[in-house]
């Protein structure tokens, strides 16, 4: 990280601009050009703030990063798009990183997006709409960010990264079901199987379940489907990293990422499988970052489009 912070640096002294200089004013004005963006705000953080798992200081002023509101089907939808400083001198790649929890639990907060784009990435997430199926509808929002991303002529094009964790990983295989413009995706305790889910968490979790998606694994099947990869492997069209924990992971069993790489397997389907025994639901004090970039390294995003 202290490297990457003094590239960053070095870039914007030779560009002519000190750190403190706000170079962000053509991605606002992409975002308010946009069809699909109703509001901005510009998100100014403390000058350092420590590092979610490090706990190391990080220059705020290498980062710029915005609130938005854009509408996704008939929704409102809330979500933050982070951005190094210098990146209208650096064509970074765009990467979309899925929440997990549900609801207010897990929502995104803007330090965690902009330490994601120190790593070197335009960095869009969504704060999923309200009306959350767990998994259902809402996938559409996380779609529409790969829309917008379209717009964005200061960014490599061809495609787009994704990562996501926990019931993000979920939404992650499920776009990379729908959308082929995900070049490449990582996933870090995606839950796979929501049968084994519901069946493997305790009564509240059980209960969220039947709130957000209408019922029970055995009154809505196809719904629990819908929702879980290992059913659907051979639909999956991004190349896949999957990392996990150890037996410390209670929420989401290492077992569904295990059968989710056999179904892969199966089918042929790119990936890669990384288990950190001593690690639980969070990647915190794992290399799992450093492999994740060295992941889509060799995926990279082409300049045309894709088919």
């Amino acid at each position: 990280m202290k490297i990457l912070i003094s590239v960053f640096t070095l870039l914007l002294l030779l560009s002519g601009c000190s750190p403190n200089e706000t170079t962000s004013m053509p991605l606002e004005a992409t975002l308010l050009s946009h069809e699909s963006i109703l509001s901005t705000e510009r998100i100014i953080l403390e000058p350092y703030i420590p590092d979610p798992f490090t706990g190391e200081l990080i220059n705020t002023s290498l980062v710029s990063i915005y609130r938005i509101r854009y509408k996704s089907d008939q929704y409102e939808v809330m979500g933050y798009i982070a951005a190094p400083s210098d990146y209208m001198y650096h064509k970074y790649p765009i990467l979309i990183y899925n929440r997990g929890g549900n609801r207010s639990f897990g929502a995104l907060i803007p330090e965690y997006i902009g330490w994601l784009a120190l790593r070197g990435y335009i960095v869009l997430g969504s704060q999923y709409r309200r009306a959350e199926q767990f998994g259902g509808d809402e996938i559409n929002d996380v779609i529409k960010l790969i829309d917008i991303s379209e717009s964005f002529s200061f960014a490599q094009q061809g495609g787009v990264y994704m990562l996501g964790t926990s019931r993000g990983g979920m939404m992650t295989y499920i776009a990379s079901r729908m959308d082929d413009r995900i070049r490449a995706a990582a996933v870090w305790a995606a839950v796979s199987n929501l049968f084994d889910s519901f069946n493997d968490r305790e009564l509240a979790m059980q209960q969220v379940h039947i709130e957000l998606i209408g019922g029970t694994p055995e009154e809505l099947p196809e719904e629990f489907k819908r929702r879980s990869a290992v059913f659907w492997a051979d639909e999956i069209m991004a190349p896949l990293l999957i990392g996990h924990g150890g037996d410390a992971d209670w929420r989401v069993l290492t077992q569904h990422s295990i059968n989710m790489a056999k179904a892969l397997e199966r089918y042929g389907k790119p990936h890669r499988l990384i288990i950190y025994p001593e690690a639980g639901h969070g990647f915190g004090g794992t290399d799992f970052l450093e492999e994740m970039d060295a992941w889509f390294r060799l995926h990279p995003i082409h300049i045309t489009k894709l088919n």
